[in-house]
């Protein structure tokens, strides 16, 4: 059984990044169609696609995306981290609805709806079945499972957990954690290291303390020079 999900991993990792990006020539259009081989657009309207296969492109406006990769995304046996600058592909300005999700968009500014989403930066709004994974996460994000950041910034709600390195502004979740955190902590569990706010929940950490239903700190930590 692991062997088959190791193969399945491999093959949805060829499908997404099978093309050289470089190779591919981007034209504008005020419609367009993902995947192409030969032209890629740069769209002021509306993209329509199937699959993640987006290049180094902008799609401003509506893009509306058939992904089945929603019925086994669940079946990977490695969570995919957020991608970085040299393997993020799509700039996507405007409303993102896609039954799967992207697996290496560069941003997303504005609205996304989707089972999963996994972007460098992310700046509005967004509804996940699954998961919201982002470099930067700004805005109001609502997850099923989890919202995972390195910076997180507003209100980010899911139903297993909240997980950002650095964040500022409202969790709340199951179990909610973060290295740094400035702001409000809400669920079962809070968990942060360096804290400047509250926590609220069945059992809350941090460096000054460890509480049941309410802790605390607003002093924060200095560094020595």
């Amino acid at each position: 059984m692991n062997k088959n999900l190791i193969l399945l991993n491999v093959l949805i990792s060829m499908v997404l990044h099978g093309q050289d990006h470089d190779s591919v020539k981007i034209k504008p259009a005020v419609f367009s169609v993902n995947p192409k081989k030969a032209v890629t657009r740069n769209t002021s309207g509306i993209n329509v696609g199937v699959l993640d296969d987006y290049k180094k492109q902008k799609i401003n406006g509506l893009n509306l995306q058939a992904n089945p990769l929603s019925l086994i995304y669940p079946l990977i046996p490695k969570a995919i981290p957020a991608p970085t600058e040299k393997t993020s592909t799509v700039t996507v300005n405007g409303l993102h609805i896609s039954t799967g999700g992207m697996v290496d968009g560069e941003k997303l500014n504005g609205v996304g709806i989707s089972i999963y989403h996994h972007a460098r930066v992310t700046n509005g709004i967004s509804l996940n079945f699954y998961n919201n994974t982002s470099g930067n996460l700004r805005g109001i994000h609502i997850s099923g499972f989890a919202n995972n950041s390195e910076k997180g910034y507003g209100l980010h709600m899911a139903f297993i957990g909240n997980y950002s390195d650095d964040f500022k502004g409202l969790q709340v979740s199951g179990f909610n954690e973060s290295k740094k955190m400035r702001g409000v902590q809400i669920g079962l569990i809070n968990k942060t290291e360096n804290l400047k706010g509250f926590q609220l929940g069945f059992w809350n950490v941090n460096e000054k303390r460890k509480l049941p239903l309410i802790n605390w700190n607003f002093k924060t930590k200095t560094k020595k020079s």
